[in-house]
């Protein structure tokens, strides 16, 4: 039997003319921020999978300072957590920095800073705001910000070393000029490649009268080694001869025995679609109109899909008025997911965020029930449905008159299963 949940998803609303200003997509949406006063803190799961307190605003950081704000978090391949904080000092200087949660180690020393380099002038950060780190198994750590000159930049710091892979007035291989940066759409791939959202600088085109004018978005990856090179531009022709329009939805990066795998869902002249990029080519492998038992997909999420390594993706979608979540895997499409079902405790999923996939192929789902509750659910391979955390746990949290808030939309997942979130004591 098939476990099926889900309700409508966070839109990130992308379709309006750029000015010469960083754009943040996070996961609440295009330049939305965590305003839920309950998301004052970190868990992320031990080596035991119990979700334990990381952090929280006004316990102390590493440098004396206090949490006065804590960033999107991002799980590392090790099963630490990346994210980035705000910290208060004695005499109220505020500043932003990236630390690492280890949540095996004892609570006083869970949290150290992960990004101290030595200054340099030519690629320094000014951080006024969540940088939304990510990292890849070997350390390395991509992040966004200003600089001292306004540009926003992509930094990637690896043994020390912080450098700039691309900041606004670059151009891609291609010849054409990064004009912005989208804030929060970073993701680590193959070899030090960092796949990234951003709006290029296009010239007029008068020849071609269908042809978006001005700022177009795209997707990028950087290196040091490659530069930076265009895999998706609004306005260019995309694979089935569909041409790409806005708005582009967050990647999804793994690296794989094929390089860097990105899926990614867009809009084209012919409808939204769900693409895979895989051994350098672009397919479409996913485009609404698709019939299914359910009816015909008419919308795909722009948030994050869920991939695995062997180009196995999730993606919240829509036939009718019907949200669901599709499993692709081999040319095969799977219904995994549906509003209405029934919870472990007998309520049913109202609403719910973009699927994560793990490497044996489970799914984890941030859902909203009909009691109001957000709750973490995961959906095992085996189609075995249960709420994250020990069976004691949620026993506790069952019948506690006070149950901690869970703040769905910061969910973050590794491979290998390691979760991380923001939530309230």
């Amino acid at each position: 039997m098939k476990i099926r949940a889900l309700g409508p998803a966070l839109a990130l609303l992308l379709g309006y003319a750029v000015s010469a200003h960083a754009v943040s997509l996070t996961l609440q949406g295009e330049g939305a921020s965590l305003e839920d006063s309950t998301s004052n803190v970190l868990y992320a799961s031990d080596s035991d999978g119990e979700p334990v307190l990381v952090t929280a605003v006004g316990l102390p950081a590493p440098d004396g300072t206090t949490f006065s704000e804590l960033g999107v978090p991002s799980m590392m391949p090790d099963g630490r957590v990346l994210f980035g904080a705000e910290t208060t000092s004695k005499d109220k200087k505020i500043k932003w920095g990236v630390y690492v949660g280890d949540p095996n180690v004892a609570p006083p020393y869970r949290v150290a800073r992960a990004v101290d380099p030595a200054p340099n002038h030519d690629c320094a950060p000014l951080l006024n705001g969540d940088p939304y780190p990510v990292a890849d198994a070997k350390g390395n750590i991509a992040f966004m910000s200003h600089m001292a000159d306004k540009r926003d930049a992509l930094f990637y710091y690896s043994n020390g070393t912080l450098s700039c892979l691309a900041h606004s007035g670059d151009k891609t291989n291609q010849g054409h000029e990064i004009a912005v940066l989208a804030f929060g759409s970073p993701q680590m791939g193959e070899n030090g490649q960092v796949v990234f959202n951003a709006w290029l600088a296009y010239p007029p085109d008068k020849s071609d009268k269908d042809a978006p004018q001005g700022h177009r978005q795209s997707l990028l990856i950087a290196s040091r080694q490659n530069g930076i090179s265009e895999l998706a531009v609004e306005g260019e022709y995309g694979p089935n001869h569909s041409r790409y329009a806005r708005p582009f939805g967050l990647p999804a990066t793994l690296p794989s025995p094929q390089g860097t795998l990105i899926a990614f869902t867009a809009k084209t002249s012919s409808g939204s679609a769900l693409f895979l990029y895989s051994n350098g080519s672009m397919a479409r492998i996913l485009p609404t109109g698709t019939t299914t038992p359910l009816g015909p997909v008419t919308y795909l999420s722009p948030g994050r899909p869920g991939l695995m390594a062997d180009g196995t993706t999730a993606v919240l979608a829509g036939c009718a008025r019907l949200p669901v979540v599709f499993r692709l895997a081999h040319q095969k499409l799977d219904i995994r997911l549906q509003r209405g079902e029934l919870t472990p405790f007998g309520t049913e999923l109202e609403s719910l965020g973009d699927p994560i996939l793990t490497a044996t192929g489970s799914m984890f789902i941030g859902a909203t029930d009909t009691d109001g509750s957000e709750k973490l659910y995961v959906l095992s391979a085996d189609d075995s449905f249960f709420e994250v955390g020990q069976p004691e746990m949620i026993y506790k949290i069952a019948t506690s008159d006070r149950r901690p808030a869970i703040f769905t939309g910061t969910l973050t997942v590794n491979e290998r299963g390691d979760f991380a979130y923001l939530g309230g004591k």
